[in-house]
Formats: structure tokens, C-alpha cells, sequence
């Protein structure tokens, strides 16, 4: 009997050292209330009650895993702190206990009602439709939304979701905020460089981030060249440009574009008119054949297509201008169609969107070849004056 009371002595928290739990000496904390400080819902605050003033502890509870740092509030300071930051995608309570300056229990906890951290659900885009103009017409409708847990005290208002407009940047992985946040559920892009992807952000909704969504439209580029005789003969390459970002940069990917379709138009005045219209082949190239419509300036034009399921959309392409000659002379080499009037003999330039066209045979100008000949024989001749006279020196 001693025996065995000398063993339950020598296990006793007094002879081991283990930490002895106390019982509860100060009144649990009670009304754990959670609330925005504003309908602007920038900011949550916590607040209790407690019987006397005490220090207490704050924790955050459930997350999944989410670990933030306590939050203690010393006594004789309100009974009152501001929510954790960066919360989101998770389910949190808030637990309030007296504590001792060591950070010891001295109550029992209090536990706020759990409440979710959701942002808004992401929009869905319907329709990308590129315009003539270089701009983009995008359609939506708002992500649908299930509450894990409703009415939950910080519960955001059953309100209109409000989306932000945005476009990627040309390199880097960023996108531009294009307008306010809106509930409409339809925005025109202003042009700007393909390849590119679009879509939407949620406005910010009280908890950390945003969900969002974007969709590709590519780019593309059209080499031509042209070829007169009995016929006008216009040849080239559709191309298309995809976009691919890393962690740190974006650039764009060249492939051959097929099915596309494509028209050849000729300048008349101020206007460009529709010659003739074909497909690009399963490698992109094309060729168009049509009599001879006269001299002037041509140009190849991929109209926009709308984006459809399971292909992005693509913005319009318009081919370098060619000139072609009177008399069914040779071409002149291709010029941007950005240009308002072609030359002669215009350098290459680098087409819509970015994209060089392809070189067209040049015209032969400048001094007729017959003197080119004579004066290339009249050089020869005096060379072989010279090497006379120097070997006579040398014997000399």
C-alpha cells in the first residue's frame, strides 16, 4: 500500500515539473461581436465584453491551416482591435481569453460566430469580339456564388458584384486597371498591341485579393508580294501571334495561321476597296489571282473574328502596301498601310501589329546601264595604264 502511494507521489505534476493547469481564476469574456467599420468594408473590428479589466488574448481559429500571429490587448485599453489582414478563401472564428502577463489563461475562451472570407465570384466572360477599329468588345455576366455559411456576421451585402476592366501589359506578366469598377456587363478596350489577354477583377470586398479572368486575343502579321503580267498575282503568309508569360516576362509566339480569312483591296481615293477574297492554306500561305484591276496601291486585310469555343479571338491584321506599276511593270516593295501615300521605291515597313511584310520585286531606277558599262570599262582601262607605268618605273 505505501508502495503504491509513494508511486502515484513521484507521478504528481508537484515531482514531475508538468505545468499545472489552474482553474479558471477571472470570468470568461462574453458577446464576441465581429463588425465592418464602414459600408465601404475596408476594415472588421472585434469587439467583447468582460467583467473586470483585464489583458486579454485574441486568437483566429479554423483557416485550414492559415496560422496568424495572437493579438493581445493590454488592460485598461478598449475592448476593441481591428481584424487580421490579408484573410481570404477560408472559414475563421475569433477566441478572446483573459491572460495573465505571461500570456496564461486565467478564464475559460469566447468564441466569436465563425464567418467566411470569399471574395466575390469571378465574372464570366460570354463574348471577345475585335473590332475593325483595333478595338475589343467584351460581354459578361456575374460568377454565381453558394454561402458556406450565411449570415455570418461579416457577410458582404447581396448586392451587384462590380467588376474591373483590364488588359494585359505588352511584356510583362501586369495587367492595366482600364476603368472603374463597374455592374455593367459589357466594356469596350481601347486598342492596344496584340497578342493580348482581357478580362476582369472583382472590386476589392472587404477580404485580401481578387478573383479574376482573362482570355487570349492574338495577334497576327501578313507578308505579301505581287507578281503582274496577264494577271495580278498576290502571294504571302498568315501568321499568327500567341501570347506566353513566365514568372517575369511575356513575349509572343509566331505560327502559321490557317483558315483564315483574308481580302485584297485596292486604294481608291481615300478608301480601300475589296478586290478579291480567299482563305489562307493549312501552312497559312495564300495566293490570290485576279485581272488586272490597274495601277495602284494594293494591300492584304485579315478581318477580326470573334473569340468562339475552343479558339481566341483574333484582333485585325493589315498586310505592308504594294504599288504596283502601270503597264504591268515590275512591283514596288511593300510599305506600312499606316502610310498616307506610297512612293516609287518605299522602304520596307513593318506592318500591322509589329509585323514586317514581305519583300516585292523593285523597279530598276537611276542611271541608265549603258553608261553604268562605259564608265566600268573606261575604270578598267585606266588600271592597266597604271600597272604599265609602275613595272617601267620598277626596270627603271
Amino acid at each position: 500500500m505505501l508502495g503504491y502511494l509513494a508511486a502515484v507521489l513521484a507521478l504528481s505534476p508537484a515531482t514531475t515539473g508538468a505545468p499545472v493547469a489552474m482553474a479558471p481564476s477571472e470570468p470568461a469574456p462574453t458577446n464576441v461581436t465581429l463588425a465592418w467599420t464602414s459600408d465601404a468594408r475596408t476594415e472588421a473590428v472585434i469587439t467583447w465584453d468582460e467583467a473586470g479589466d483585464a489583458r486579454t488574448r485574441l486568437e483566429l481559429i479554423g483557416g485550414g491551416g492559415i496560422s496568424m500571429q495572437p493579438k493581445f490587448v493590454e488592460a485598461g485599453r478598449p475592448n476593441r482591435t481591428p481584424m487580421w489582414g490579408g484573410l481570404f478563401g477560408a472559414n475563421f472564428r475569433v477566441r478572446v481569453t483573459v491572460v495573465d502577463a505571461d500570456g496564461n489563461a486565467l478564464s475559460e475562451p469566447a468564441d466569436s460566430p465563425e464567418f467566411d472570407t470569399d471574395q466575390d465570384p469571378a465574372a464570366v466572360v460570354t463574348s471577345v469580339v475585335p473590332r475593325a477599329d483595333g478595338t475589343i468588345l467584351m460581354t459578361w455576366k456575374p460568377g454565381e456564388y453558394t454561402d458556406p455559411n450565411p449570415g455570418d456576421p461579416l457577410d458582404t451585402p447581396v448586392v451587384p458584384v462590380r467588376y474591373i476592366p483590364v488588359a494585359s501589359q505588352p511584356v510583362y506578366t501586369d495587367y492595366d486597371h482600364l476603368a472603374e469598377p463597374t455592374t455593367a456587363t459589357s466594356f469596350v478596350i481601347p486598342k492596344r498591341p496584340t497578342p493580348l489577354a482581357v478580362g476582369l477583377r472583382t472590386a476589392p470586398n472587404g477580404w485580401f485579393g481578387y478573383t479574376g479572368v482573362s482570355v487570349p486575343v492574338d495577334g497576327g502579321r501578313l507578308t505579301v508580294k505581287a507578281r503582274t503580267g496577264a494577271k495580278l498575282t498576290v502571294t504571302g503568309k498568315a501568321i499568327k501571334l500567341t501570347r506566353a508569360c513566365d514568372l517575369s516576362a511575356c513575349e509572343a509566339f509566331v505560327w502559321d495561321n490557317p483558315d483564315r480569312r483574308l481580302t485584297l483591296q485596292r486604294r481608291a481615293g481615300a478608301t480601300w476597296t475589296t478586290v478579291a477574297t480567299t482563305v489562307s492554306r493549312a501552312d497559312g500561305t495564300y495566293t490570290f489571282t485576279t485581272a488586272r484591276a490597274g495601277a495602284g496601291a494594293y494591300r492584304v486585310l485579315a478581318p477580326p473574328t470573334a473569340r468562339v469555343t475552343g479558339q481566341a479571338a483574333q484582333g485585325i491584321v493589315i498586310s505592308d502596301v504594294v504599288t504596283v506599276a502601270a503597264g504591268g511593270g515590275p512591283t514596288a516593295s511593300p510599305t506600312p498601310s499606316a502610310s498616307p501615300a506610297p512612293t516609287a521605291a518605299p522602304a520596307p515597313g513593318t506592318g500591322s501589329d509589329g509585323g514586317s511584310g514581305g519583300g516585292g520585286s523593285l523597279p530598276i531606277t537611276g542611271t541608265p546601264v549603258m553608261w553604268v558599262a562605259l564608265a566600268g570599262g573606261l575604270l578598267v582601262l585606266l588600271g592597266v595604264v597604271f600597272a604599265t607605268l609602275g613595272r617601267a618605273r620598277r626596270r627603271s
